[in-house]
């Protein structure tokens, strides 16, 4: 059975942040993900998902106002910094995925500065016994970041063994047509999947992805993680969830 989680960053936004844990376990979650914890401190947040149950399932390294710093020129101190604090974080909340995003920058040597950053992420990490996780983010939905297509994955993936993809179908199917393609070739490296319709990245129902079909593929190959209903819900989050009944009966 297909296990999926609430992505907070999207879903109760109509409440305050840590009501939203309580939500998200009252609606029949059993795990959660959000991008940034730094705001509150580690312990406060550990006690919250351990009231409720909810394991966190993975979160963003320190990404500040560029949706990242891997890739910028000049944050080579700031980004290293930022790992401390976010694994200190992952310690502290038991959550041994990190996702390390690229950030915003049009620089020539973006890939360079990404790749040694990723380099010294690994061994890093390695020591921490936490994993490195990249996504491939459209340009529709964040202009300028670097991170932006899936030929720059397959070179980290290829180049970085231990480093994990976050698979958005959604910026899949954006940037390709195509998400069940992109799932297809990225499967054996794929760690967690997101999910969020398309046209509008609402709920599964809202567009014209075929969600039956993606979720088949992933029952059929096996697929054991957490899939991310990172998807901004039309109305009220609960009011979106009926989509969600059929796959986890």
């Amino acid at each position: 059975m297909l296990k999926f989680n609430a992505h907070l960053g999207f879903q109760f936004n109509e409440l305050p942040f840590l009501q939203r844990i309580e939500a998200a376990a009252a609606a029949g979650f059993r795990a959660v993900e959000f991008p940034s914890p730094y705001e509150f401190d580690a312990s406060l947040l550990a006690d919250h998902l351990a009231q409720h149950n909810l394991p966190l399932i993975q979160f963003s390294a320190p990404a500040g106002l560029t949706k990242g710093i891997a890739a910028l020129h000049g944050k080579e101190g700031d980004f290293r910094s930022g790992l401390l604090q976010a694994a200190n974080y992952a310690k502290a909340l038991g959550c041994s995925d990190v996702h390390i995003m690229s950030g915003i920058t049009t620089r020539d040597d973006a890939a360079l500065i990404y790749e040694s950053n990723l380099e010294y992420t690994v061994k890093y990490f390695e020591d921490q016994g936490l994993r490195p996780l990249i996504e491939v983010i459209c340009a529709q939905e964040m202009p300028g970041y670097y991170m932006s297509d899936f030929s720059k994955a397959q070179h980290v993936l290829e180049t970085f063994p231990s480093v994990g993809l976050i698979l958005d179908l959604y910026h899949a199917q954006r940037l390709t047509g195509d998400a069940a393609d992109v799932l297809a070739r990225f499967y054996e490296r794929t760690v967690h999947v997101q999910i969020a319709d398309c046209p509008g990245r609402h709920q599964p129902g809202t567009g014209s992805m075929d969600f039956c079909a993606l979720f088949t593929t992933l029952e059929q190959r096996g697929y054991q993680g957490w899939i991310g209903c990172e998807y901004r819900p039309t109305g009220v989050t609960v009011e979106s969830l009926d989509w969600i009944k059929p796959f986890t009966a």
